[in-house]
């Protein structure tokens, strides 16, 4: 088990560090508004911020939830397992509504006030930095957990030595 989690972590973490370098460039737009956005700048946001939220969301499954049940008893972990799927759909509808406003700038037909473009832009930010600092915590806390699984039977192995 703890070769899933050891495998794919770099690659989780290379993905968080990967959203949080799209959260500080959707923080710049958003303290700049109104303000002329590149067009490059708009199709790099356009089609790479939804597929990397989806690939995070993929490697979060198979590395964080999958071992969930290390750290929480059961009654913990159902409704863990509800509220990380429903916070994953947010996320995703989130991300894509950033993605329609961006869109929606770029050609030049965007209704929403700049007002409300920053604030679309910084509630997709704050809450997706504050889920990676959560998901980060979780992951800090497994690791300790197998770690501490994986103690037990050595030292149970060194007494039954002796």
């Amino acid at each position: 088990m703890t070769n899933i989690l050891t495998e794919n972590f770099p690659e989780l973490e290379a993905c968080y560090g990967q959203l949080m370098g799209w959260c500080d460039l959707l923080e710049a737009i958003a303290d700049f508004l109104p303000c002329h956005v590149e067009d490059r700048l708009c199709e790099t946001i356009i089609h790479g911020l939804v597929p990397l939220l989806s690939t995070t969301h993929l490697l979060e499954e198979r590395v964080v939830s999958s071992h969930l049940g290390l750290i929480m008893i059961d009654d913990e972990l159902t409704e863990a397992v509800e509220r990380r799927r429903t916070s994953r759909l947010f996320d995703a509808d989130a991300a894509q509504e950033v993605v329609d406003a961006i869109c929606a700038l770029k050609a030049g037909r965007c209704h929403l006030s700049w007002d409300a473009i920053g604030y679309l832009l910084r509630s997709f930010f704050c809450s997706m930095r504050r889920h990676i600092k959560a998901e980060r915590e979780i992951v800090r806390q497994i690791l300790k957990a197998l770690e501490r699984q994986d103690a037990q039977p050595v030292s149970v192995a060194v007494i039954e030595a002796a």
